[in-house]
């Protein structure tokens, strides 16, 4: 018996799909020896480019941590269908082949159901509804819709981030189940994104009612909003795809059939992922069709299947992957800002700005809307762009009202914290001053402050505005010294973490000269700027004329202390159970910190006071004025 002659295979097709299932696998594996690496699964996404720029185009705003990368695969992925068909489809969706393989099991285990056509074209409804949904709510937030319910974004990030469970797994389900006994199930009746594509398709009604709305808006000032054009668009689209089914100008490049050397072995019917009836036309204008070219390369006779009659079965690859290319090399020339933003005049005489890139903070929508929120407050501020990308500010500001390096001071967000500081102090605390580069964002400095925290002897860290930035560190000089502290914040890489939630960030901070300085304070001095000190009122306080109150004070060490700082509230509110106490205060003078209870000598005495300081619990009052007894934590030196 003669072996059973093996079907080509399309190697086009199946490189460019394996391909992406390796970046993704490499992408998910990578954090387990590199754990400064993130993964962004939507770091490629077209169609969170699509919403993206659509939000920027209403509200001069990208979508969450949307780039220009993002925006530019989108383009050319419409691009791609009118020009050629349905590219990003058939090679690089991961949903797309996913949900192909899902179906080729079923076909083998015999399965797969047929739908009937009308309840078919019912169906197709479902992902024109989505995409307005989406589109909706992505644009109205600047925040990704998608990924509440996205089955390839929440299979990839575990059901985290902005993955909202109830839409997400059932959308999965939908995607595996549907896929097997349904061919491409989710792209044909559920994928937002094949709803896109097919209104490229039918790109000239589209372009119509978008040309009709802007001249119904902009020239005969009717007021439209924006949903009512994408409503139309997404009605239209469905209207033509479920009553047509076909292409009609675009995309430009068809399967053909040469009925002459066609011998109705139906192969290209059965091999066709979309279940198109290939055997039956002379040319496929089928809506569904998405030019994977399978059908031509299992044709058993030669010629007998090609593209616009010429044998091209390698072009719908190729274009691919020039597009893609070419999307990602413009993207790098060019970057869209996240946030553009203007609440004056910035073509004026005297505007000009200020650009600051490696500003960490500035990372996706919301933390630039937070820059754009605290610019307003600035005099002589009057727009800011951000891009995400890049990490980069640039701020437009009018020189008659602040200058440059007043525009840098505002966009600095000084650092003060404390380190190794346990609240034992000698009477003096040592200080250096050094200028650190690369550290003016607020990321930078707490990682200054981690490497800090790994030299013993550190005891705070704060920093000011300066180029370079300013940061004084105090320090015990019984334990450390200024060229030791020098060299904890100057290395390369500082790992966070511990066990496998380890990570290993960049740092590449150094010393310049500039205002480098040393000396030392007394403890009191440094415990202020660090420690917030208490003086609370209470009973009456504001009743009583100072003749009438005295003050009692007691040596407090454990006001230096920063973690009884949580306690100092429950102090003050077992304190106020004495009527005749009628102020708390803390403070640190150069004998060391102390306590300070004023009182009204006719309503209270010293024993009365001491007796509530020593007692084993504090009597708390809360806010829903429920009242609890907790052990107390403090311990008071009393003067015979």
């Amino acid at each position: 018996m003669a072996a059973k002659k093996q079907s080509p295979v399309n190697y086009y097709r199946i490189v460019l799909q394996w391909g992406i299932f390796a970046l993704l696998a490499y992408m998910l594996v990578r954090p387990f020896w590199d754990k400064s690496y993130a993964p962004d699964f939507e770091a490629y996404c077209p169609f969170g480019g699509m919403q993206s720029l659509a939000s920027y185009l209403s509200i001069h705003s990208l979508a969450c941590s949307m780039t220009t990368i993002q925006i530019a695969l989108g383009i050319a992925l419409i691009a791609g269908v009118i020009l050629f068909s349905k590219l990003f489809c058939s090679y690089l969706c991961p949903i797309g082949t996913f949900t192909e393989w899902m179906g080729e099991l079923g076909r083998k285990a015999k399965m797969q159901l047929k739908v009937n056509k009308n309840i078919d074209r019912f169906l197709r409804l479902l992902k024109y509804a989505l995409l307005f949904i989406t589109f909706y709510f992505t644009v109205t937030s600047s925040e990704l819709f998608c990924r509440k319910f996205d089955p390839f974004y929440a299979s990839f990030t575990g059901f985290s981030g902005d993955v909202f469970f109830w839409y997400a797994f059932p959308a999965l389900l939908l995607t595996i189940a549907g896929s097997f006994f349904i061919r491409q199930f989710w792209c044909r009746y559920l994928c937002p994104l094949g709803a896109v594509t097919n209104i490229a398709v039918y790109a000239l009604p589209a372009a119509a009612l978008t040309l009709l709305w802007v001249l119904l808006t902009n020239v005969a000032g009717l007021s439209i909003p924006w949903p009512w054009l994408l409503g139309a668009v997404c009605l239209t689209g469905f209207i033509f795809e479920a009553f047509t089914m076909k292409f009609f100008v675009f995309p430009t490049l068809r399967i053909t059939r040469h009925e002459a050397l066609c011998t109705h072995c139906r192969i290209c019917d059965k091999k066709c992922p979309m279940a198109i009836e290939i055997s039956t036309v002379d040319t496929v204008n089928h809506i569904d069709c998405h030019l994977c070219v399978d059908c031509v390369i299992k044709c058993p006779e030669k010629g007998a299947l090609t593209i616009n009659k010429r044998n091209m079965s390698w072009l719908p690859a190729l274009a691919t992957v020039i597009l893609t290319a070419a999307a990602i090399t413009i993207a790098t020339f060019y970057e869209l800002p996240t946030i553009s933003e203007n609440w004056g005049d910035v073509n004026g005489k005297n505007i000009q700005t200020v650009q600051m890139d490696g500003l960490k903070s500035i990372k996706c929508f919301g933390s630039s809307r937070s820059f754009a929120n605290h610019m307003k407050e600035i005099p002589g501020i009057k727009g800011v762009e951000t891009y995400v990308k890049h990490h980069r500010v640039v701020v437009y500001y009018d020189k008659s009202q602040i200058s440059a390096e007043g525009v840098k001071a505002a966009i600095f967000s000084p650092l003060s914290e404390l380190l190794n500081f346990d609240g034992k102090l000698a009477t003096k605390v040592s200080f250096v001053q050094l200028g650190i580069d690369r550290c003016f964002d607020p990321k930078d400095q707490f990682y200054l402050g981690e490497l800090l925290r790994s030299e013993k002897g550190v005891l705070a860290l704060s920093t000011r505005f300066g180029e370079p930035v300013q940061a004084k560190i105090y320090y015990d000089a019984t334990l450390t010294s200024p060229e030791k502290i020098e060299a904890a914040a100057t290395p390369k890489t500082l790992v966070l973490g511990e066990g496998d939630q380890q990570t290993t960030v960049e740092t590449g901070f150094a010393v310049n000269e500039a205002g480098k300085a040393k000396g030392e304070m007394p403890a009191n001095e440094f415990l202020t700027l660090f420690i917030p000190t208490v003086d609370v009122s209470f009973n009456k306080y504001s009743s009583y004329s100072y003749d009438k109150m005295l003050v009692y004070e007691l040596p407090f060490e454990q006001a230096a202390d920063p973690g009884m700082q949580q306690w100092m509230p429950f102090l003050v509110s077992h304190a106020s159970n004495d009527d005749g106490i009628v102020r708390i205060q803390s403070a640190f003078t150069e004998s060391g910190p102390v306590i300070r209870i004023w009182f009204v000598s006719t309503l209270t005495t010293v024993g009365k006071i001491n007796s509530a300081l020593k007692s084993p619990e504090l009597i708390v009052h809360y806010p829903d004025k429920s009242t609890k007894k907790v052990k107390n934590p403090f311990l008071f030196i009393f003067e015979n």
